[in-house]
């Protein structure tokens, strides 16, 4: 997450997307206002920003679709704080929008514009329930003879000096706890595992996700020019509660797949998407 508040308002009316913008800048002069009027444009510059936001404000009315049609779609990827704008007598609208995950609301009377930042203010304090410095991502591709990592960024400061260690535990706990046979039974974009233990690494699990990818260079006549690609997302058991939100990252990892044309391409893109899911993280 960025030092600076970030946000992203989704408003069609260029007046009061103006007022909105100017008075959170007088509260937060460091701030980034993103203004999007469609859902399709929220969708992208979320992704675009690897949902690096703090707070998402959303006009109910948006020409043919309703601030709920996009709230619904951000609550399938992340948690960030969501802000309902609606018009006056909507209160219907605002409780529905609470039960679908909004933090907030607020209603167009008077000047409601002059009171966002202190909305704002109130809902940007939320903190995750983790640290991300313990939590990590692994990328693994199956070969004839076993597990080959094709991304581990980072790893968890106690545990850098057997790194090498920890990936080989990672990739052999895999590529014995799901043979090819069994994993050829699977579908893409399957949730294999976990919590599983981890072995060298005291007190942490992992879920897994496997996908299936091209392969140009797969000489195994068995996997007629296809890969498997896991993707481990490693914790401690004490976030054991973090698998509830894999449905999410899920998501993320699914939107990732499709843009790989080969096995080769991951690694190359890999990063972005490693941001992304650990921006998500960081609201659950």
């Amino acid at each position: 997450m960025s030092n600076d508040l970030r946000v992203l308002l989704v408003e069609d009316d260029s007046d009061i997307a103006f007022l909105i913008k100017i008075n959170i800048i007088k509260a937060f002069p460091e701030v980034e206002v993103h203004i999007t009027q469609t859902k399709e444009d929220a969708l992208n510059i979320l992704q675009k920003y690897k949902y690096d936001f703090d707070i998402i404000l959303l006009d109910y009315l948006l020409g043919d679709i309703t601030g709920l049609d996009i709230l619904e779609e951000i609550r399938k990827i992340t948690d960030i704080p969501v802000l309902i704008i609606t018009g006056q007598g909507s209160e219907e609208v605002a409780v529905k929008a609470m039960k679908m995950g909004a933090q907030d609301y607020i209603v167009k009377r008077g000047r409601f514009f002059s009171k966002i930042p202190e909305i704002i203010e109130n809902i940007k304090t939320k903190k995750s329930r983790y640290d991300k410095n313990k939590i990590f991502l692994a990328f693994y591709r199956f070969g004839t003879s076993g597990t080959e990592p094709i991304y581990v960024n980072r790893i968890p400061e106690e545990y850098e000096e057997i790194k090498e260690t920890v990936i080989l535990s990672l990739g052999v706990m895999l590529y014995t706890l799901f043979g090819m046979g069994e994993i050829d039974k699977l579908e893409s974009s399957s949730i294999i595992s976990g919590p599983v233990r981890i072995p060298k690494m005291k007190d942490y699990y992992a879920t897994s996700l496997l996908y299936i990818v091209e392969d140009k260079n797969q000489m195994d006549k068995r996997l007629e020019g296809k890969d498997y690609c896991i993707v481990a997302l490693a914790y401690p058991f004490e976030y054991q509660d973090i698998a509830q939100g894999i449905e999410k990252i899920r998501n993320i990892l699914n939107k990732f797949f499709e843009s790989i044309n080969d096995v080769s391409e991951i690694s190359e893109k890999v990063k972005d998407v490693e941001e992304q899911i650990y921006n998500v993280i960081s609201w659950f």
